[in-house]
């Protein structure tokens, strides 16, 4: 019980990280936050014993930890709202993959530049399902008559917090998830 997750927020109730239950007790224990939302699971000492929290605020700290969004497959992924960006429909995560617009074959024909040099970045990569991405292979956008949903970009900022909406409903974590918290569908 002591390795389950806990949401904590800051001190405007905005979701700012996960931890663990066993960190979130220690911070309880320091007077360094408060619990909000609690389990039915008590930890117990010989001198205290605490509900296990699912939710809590830290005192004191306003701040949203800053971030640079880092380039990964996966935040291509929910750049684009786990939207293939070729038919422009939404799928579970398990059926989408990322495509280079400009295919490795054809990107120094094309931009006059090496592999090294912008092909695998957030403007030449886009989220596609695989029906599309096998469909596309290494041909061109114009070539297939086909259009993006929008123009790959890197993004300003992301939800500091990617979670399931099953696990945020399971936690009772639903009503703190408004801002910098992304909910996704997992595996049906």
């Amino acid at each position: 019980m002591l390795n389950t997750d806990v949401l904590v927020l800051n001190s405007g109730f905005i979701p700012i990280r996960i931890t663990s239950a066993r960190d979130a007790i220690c911070l309880l224990t320091a007077d360094k936050a408060i619990p909000v939302l609690q389990s039915d699971y008590i930890v117990r000492s010989p001198s205290v014993s605490i509900k296990i929290p699912s939710v809590i605020s830290i005192l004191g700290y306003n701040d949203l930890p800053r971030r640079k969004v880092v380039f990964s497959k996966l935040n291509v992924i929910y750049r684009d709202d786990m939207t293939c960006q070729f038919c422009h429909q939404r799928f579970l995560i398990r059926d989408l993959t990322v495509d280079h617009v400009i295919p490795g074959s054809r990107w120094q024909e094309i931009t006059g530049r090496s592999l090294r040099d912008g092909y695998s970045t957030w403007t030449n990569m886009v989220c596609a399902c695989r029906w599309c991405n096998n469909r596309k292979g290494n041909k061109l956008l114009s070539e297939l008559g086909w259009t993006l949903r929008e123009q790959p970009e890197e993004p300003k900022y992301m939800p500091h917090i990617i979670i399931s909406f099953e696990k945020a409903q399971k936690k009772g974590w639903l009503p703190f998830c408004a801002f910098n918290v992304k909910l996704i569908k997992m595996i049906t």
